[in-house]
Parts: structure tokens; C-alpha cells; sequence
């Protein structure tokens, strides 16, 4: 990323660069012209203005558009070490391979993508996953998918469908015999072929909730946190008792999953998702369960098999209890997490900031993340 010295020439306006980039826009064909926009996209990162991001996003889908080797190596680079706009080279990825789906590492990606997206992105994925002969089989990608083409237009959500079919190899018809061509129908599907997760369906919102999720997205959208914020956010994390299950660098207990690198894995609104539903997506490494004892005794909460096969059950306060493996009667998966709703509503807006710019900063600045969850 270039700097720029105080006693030197100033830095373009957004407005300058926004001007130059539609000038280039005639002469995507030239290399020189892609390596323009690659540098003032490089240039960019790290800022967050509506503007920056408006212009970013464009620059990434017209190197997709090119769709030239060093631009996809560029988009995927974005991909892995720019969180937030993880979604855009996502997006710009899909346009190269509606064009051309031969790379397979790119349908990696765009499956990563999935959790992410959104309106034209989200039209644009699907498309190009459409495109590649490989099919997912996790039913966590089978359910994004679902969860996508629900939040479509209904115009827009036959790609959705389409994604679903080339997925499960069928056409599956209804008791009546008709075909089975709408989402409603997938949701069924999903739900008799994997009853153990989670249903495929966006929760209902309180309707006088505080904090709901595009009203918290927009707030969050074009933030730029300081690190007093982050210091702040320290305390915030302990006052919503987030510390009681998780560690976030020194701080909390590792009763759920670690956030100490979270801002490496997930975009802002994916956590923003993850706290205001957290029932939506179970993490399978710490799955929730209701345990039944022989003298009736019911206790809920995050489960663990300890050493001895002993299973070990935190509650929705971060209290842990051992039960013994020959007292258990029934062991009963949950599909509600064992999070609790809520944690945002008493925050106000000074303390929500502070929470997120807490959780976005990077332990470990020098973790790359790759995984294929």
C-alpha cells in the first residue's frame, strides 16, 4: 500500500480515482490498464467510506471481467487477506468463471463465499457455481444455498433452485406427482434427508428489537475503529458475558469457540449474524445437547466427551457439570444453541461499535487463513 509523505503531493480524491477508473474502463483489455486498477484498489485497502467501498467494488468485478490470470491471482489474494471485502472478490471471481470454470480452486472459493453474500453477489456465486462440474455434499453449503435463494426476489430465485438440482442429481416431485421447483419444496427435502441440523429457515426478529440485523449492518457497514475502541470493547465483551465461553486473546475461557482470530474467518455481518442468530448455523465442533440422568435430572448446554467417556455439559451461564457416562439415560442433540439471543439489546451505540472493534482486532495479524470449512 503506497504513502504518502506530508510535504509531498496529495493522495487522489475518491471523486479523482472514481473519475480515472471509468476511464479505464475502456481499456480493460490492456494489461497495463488492469495493473492500474490493481494498484489503486491496493491503494484503498483498509479504508471503509461508502465511496471506497462503492469504488472498490467495482474495480474488482471489472478484473474478474478481464478475467486474466494476474487478475484472478489479485481477486483471490483479496479474498484471503481482505476479510470485509471478501464477498467482492468473491464476486469478481464468479464473473471469470461464468466465462471460463476451469480452475477448481476458484470453485473453492466461491463455495467459501456462500455465508456472505448477498443480492447481485449472491446471483452472480451461484451462477458461476452452476457452471463447474463438481457438486457440494455438505449439507452446510446445500443449506446456504437454500438460506440465499430465500432472500432473493422471487424473480431472481430460480438460479437458487437451479444450484440445488445440479447439487443433489435430482428432481425430486411431490406426494401429487408435481415436480418440485420451489424453495419451499428444497426446505422439505433438506429437512427429511438431515434431521440432525438445523432447519433451513431465517429466524423472525423480535418486533421491537433494538439492534436487528440490517439496522446494526448498516451502522456497521462503513465503521473505522480506533484502538480505544478496541480497548473499550474489552469491557463490553465481559459485560454481554461473551468472555464466560470464549477466548478472545488473554481474555474469557475456552468453553466454545476461540475468537481470537475471528476478524481472519468472518466478514462483519457474519458475526453480526452469528450473535443476533446464533441457532442458525451449529458449530459441529461444539454441538449443543440435552442430557437426561437416571434420577431425572435435565441439564442443557454445550457438550464434550471427557477422557474417562464421561460427558461434560456447559450451561447457557458458562457453568460446566460432569455427568458420569452410567448415570445418563438419554443423550438428546439440540438443535438451539446454546448462545444466548439478546446480548446486543442493552448495548448502546458507543458500546456495540466498541464490541465489534474488539472482535475485528487481530491477535495474530500474521495468520493466514485458508481452511475449507
Amino acid at each position: 500500500m503506497p504513502t504518502w509523505a506530508a510535504d509531498g503531493p496529495k493522495p487522489p480524491s475518491i471523486a479523482e480515482l472514481r473519475q480515472e477508473v471509468a476511464g479505464l474502463a475502456e481499456s480493460l483489455g490492456e494489461r497495463q490498464t488492469r495493473q492500474r486498477l490493481i494498484a489503486i484498489d491496493d491503494s484503498l485497502v483498509g479504508q471503509f467510506s461508502a465511496e471506497v467501498q462503492a469504488l472498490r467494488a467495482s474495480m474488482l468485478k471489472m478484473l474478474g471481467d478481464a478475467g486474466e490470470d494476474e487478475d484472478l491471482w489479485y481477486l483471490r489474494s483479496v479474498f484471503e487477506s481482505d476479510t470485509e471485502f471478501r464477498d467482492e472478490a468473491a464476486h469478481g471471481l464468479s464473473l471469470a468463471a461464468i466465462k471460463s470454470p476451469n480452475d477448481l480452486q476458484d470453485w473453492r472459493f466461491l463455495i467459501r463465499s456462500l455465508p456472505m453474500l448477498e443480492g447481485e453477489q449472491a446471483v452472480s456465486v451461484m451462477k458461476a457455481l452452476l457452471r463447474f462440474r463438481q457438486r457440494a455434499t455438505n449439507s452446510h453449503w446445500i443449506r446456504r444455498v437454500i438460506l440465499l435463494g430465500l432472500k432473493l426476489p422471487e424473480e431472481q430465485q430460480q438460479v437458487a433452485i437451479d444450484l440445488l438440482r445440479h447439487w443433489s442429481g435430482m428432481q425430486a416431485t411431490e406426494s401429487n406427482g408435481e415436480q418440485r421447483t420451489t424453495l419451499a419444496s428444497y426446505q422439505e427435502w433438506y429437512r427429511q434427508k438431515w434431521p440432525e441440523e438445523p432447519t433451513p429457515e431465517w429466524p423472525t426478529e423480535p418486533a421491537e428489537g433494538r439492534w436487528t440485523y440490517r439496522k446494526t449492518k448498516d451502522l456497521l457497514e462503513t465503521a473505522a475503529f480506533s484502538a480505544e475502541q478496541v480497548q473499550q470493547g474489552r469491557e463490553v465483551y465481559v459485560k454481554t458475558n461473551c468472555s464466560k465461553c470464549h477466548i478472545k486473546g488473554n481474555l474469557g475461557t475456552a468453553q466454545g469457540p476461540n475468537l481470537s482470530d475471528i476478524a481472519a474467518m468472518r466478514q462483519r455481518k457474519e458475526l453480526l449474524e452469528a450473535i443476533l442468530f446464533p441457532s442458525l448455523e451449529l458449530h459441529e465442533d461444539f454441538p449443543s445437547a440435552t442430557v437426561v440422568t437416571l434420577s431425572g435430572k435435565i441439564l442443557t448446554g454445550l457438550m464434550s466427551a471427557e477422557k474417562d467417556g464421561n460427558v461434560r455439559i456447559v450451561d447457557i451461564n458458562g457453568q460446566a457439570q460432569t455427568v458420569a457416562r452410567n448415570e445418563i439415560e438419554q443423550l438428546l442433540p439440540s438443535l438451539v444453541s446454546n448462545m444466548p439471543t439478546g446480548a446486543l439489546e442493552p448495548l448502546s451505540t458507543e458500546e456495540l461499535l466498541a464490541l465489534f472493534a474488539f472482535l475485528e482486532f487481530r491477535e495474530n495479524p500474521q495468520k493466514p487463513y485458508h481452511a475449507l470449512e
